[in-house]
């Protein structure tokens, strides 16, 4: 696969390199990570919001549906009309040092709404103003497109954390344009620091030989039985480390697994056959060949509601949204909805 950006900087991890300005040159040193399940069901998806004619798992169209839901309730709030012309998956480039591809932008003559898709549980945190990919994007759009005079940015987000809007003027492009070659002159600085912290850390892919978060690792010893006496300030900044340390030996588990793999040799590990899972994909040959009644068979089956609903939706040609409601309706004290444990998440 060839590297459209060129080992250059991407405008999509403009907030990490603000956060690490020396993580760009140590990634460098790195292999190319290879795409987990949530990124490969990412880029599925983002297919299919481009237009390719691709067949989503239930999951996934439950996803992209909910992403096109909120593209709607963007383009009814903002009610610039029809667009002039879409420009879809475009990489757009700031001269040859740093560049970015944008999802989606629509045209209004000098207008533009720059649209960026998410289609993760874990949302950015942020809002559309505060969001350093987005202004980053605008940067972008106004480089490549001089005679844009407002540019409006949005993220969506739905499996995370409600849709958002900024809009940039003219003032505010040049003042993003000088805030964003800041962040890229000080990553491509040399020696540039590295500070690691959570953010700047989720998804870098040189955490596993990064000196400095290795070196968090031992700002971290203290005994479980000293922990109830710590104070709140220190439970915090313990917390903060954690997230680091976590994301470290995350990535050096998988950074072993892959060396085992090729065939190298790793002191008191090894590679053991991973579990088998079984699951049945034909329901109606199942239930004749079990010998069972309908309710004892039913018992043992799990009902999707995404599918169900999207079932509902096509045999009654309405859309996702209604059948959802309608639905919920007709089942009433059937549709039972649960609420986890209370979860602690970092506050941003």
């Amino acid at each position: 696969m060839t590297d459209e950006r060129k080992d250059k900087m991407s405008g999509s991890a403009m907030a990490t390199y603000a956060a690490c300005v020396g993580k760009y040159q140590l990634e460098k040193t790195c292999p190319p990570s290879e795409s987990g399940d949530a990124a490969i069901i990412g880029e599925r998806i983002h297919k299919y919001l481009a237009g390719e004619e691709i067949t989503l798992t239930d999951e996934e169209f439950g996803i992209a549906t909910r992403c096109l839901n909120e593209y709607a309730e963007i383009l009814a709030t903002l009610d610039l009309g029809e667009p002039d012309h879409k420009t879809i998956e475009k990489r757009l480039w700031y001269g040859d040092i740093w560049s970015g591809q944008i999802d989606l932008i629509l045209h209004w003559g000098d207008k533009v709404l720059i649209l960026d898709w998410k289609t993760g549980r874990t949302g950015t945190g942020n809002s559309a103003a505060d969001n350093l990919q987005l202004r980053a994007y605008a940067v972008l759009v106004k480089k490549n497109l001089p005679n844009i005079k407002e540019a409006y940015v949005a993220i969506v987000q739905p499996m995370a954390q409600p849709f958002t809007i900024a809009h940039y003027d003219e003032e505010d492009l040049i003042a993003a344009d000088e805030q964003i070659q800041s962040i890229v002159q000080a990553a491509l600085a040399p020696n540039a620091p590295r500070t690691p912290s959570p953010d700047a850390c989720k998804y870098c892919r040189a955490k596993a030989i990064c000196p400095e978060a290795a070196g968090v690792t031992n700002e971290l010893v203290v005994s479980p039985a000293a922990v109830p006496a710590l104070t709140n300030e220190a439970i915090a900044d313990y917390l903060e480390k954690a997230d680091v340390v976590e994301g470290f030996i995350e990535a050096l588990r998988e950074e072993g697994k892959k060396r085992l793999l090729e065939g190298q040799e790793i002191a008191g590990r090894k590679i053991q056959a991973g579990r088998t899972s079984r699951s049945i994909e034909d329901l109606s040959t199942a239930f004749e060949r079990a010998g069972l009644n309908s309710d004892q068979f039913l018992s043992a089956c799990k009902v999707s509601i995404p599918t169900l609903e999207k079932i509902f939706a096509a045999s009654n040609d309405i859309k996702p949204k209604e059948a959802k409601a309608k639905l919920e309706e007709m089942l009433g004290d059937v549709l039972v909805s649960k609420t986890g444990a209370p979860m602690m998440v970092r506050a941003k």
